[in-house]
């Protein structure tokens, strides 16, 4: 199995096979951006992941995702994934390439 840093290297080498995908920064962290904005990034054996409001919710809600606070502040769009699982993960980090990208249109 898979450490999440491995599965993280992984997705990250899928995504960045797409033209419209690249490296940027976010909170002293690479991560992948789509229209100049970032969606996920790796930090603290978690990926973390730019999703709908709702939709982040959602996952908290089930236990799929964790909440993801700035000091006290949590950011509703934010979730983070700390269990490896290579189906979820990748399922996820789809979703959040494809709202994010949204945003910009």
């Amino acid at each position: 199995m898979a450490t999440a840093q491995e599965l993280y290297d992984d997705l990250i080498a899928e995504h960045l096979t797409r033209p419209e995908v690249s490296v940027g920064r976010m909170l002293h962290a690479d991560g992948l951006k789509v229209g100049g904005k970032v969606y996920a990034f790796f930090s603290r054996d978690r990926v973390v992941l730019k999703l709908p409001a709702a939709r982040a919710g959602e996952l908290v809600g089930e236990g799929t995702a964790e909440v993801v606070r700035m000091g006290s502040r949590q950011m509703r769009e934010w979730v983070a994934l700390r269990e490896p699982d290579e189906v979820v993960w990748r399922s996820l980090m789809e979703e959040a390439a494809s709202y994010v990208e949204s945003l910009g249109r």
